[in-house]
């Protein structure tokens, strides 16, 4: 799925202490951010450890990763 401009009410996000940056739907779906910053693959479950992110960072994130995959 592609990284929306913007994600429904109720989404939960995390970054993770390896790096990684996922989202929780309301539907309790999650999704894990590409290395790209292109992409939402599905996952089981959030991080076991993480710290809760806005969706501004989030946002962030993707854009900040699609910038950096550009540059190579």
């Amino acid at each position: 799925m592609k990284v929306p401009a913007s994600f429904p009410e109720g989404c939960m996000f995390v970054a993770s202490f390896d790096g990684d940056e996922y989202v929780r739907f309301p539907d309790r779906t999650v999704y894990k951010l590409t290395d790209s910053g292109d992409e939402l693959v599905p996952c089981r479950d959030l991080p076991r450890k993480g710290a809760p992110m806005s969706e501004a960072a989030f946002l962030t994130c993707a854009s900040d990763l699609r910038a950096f995959h550009r540059q190579r």
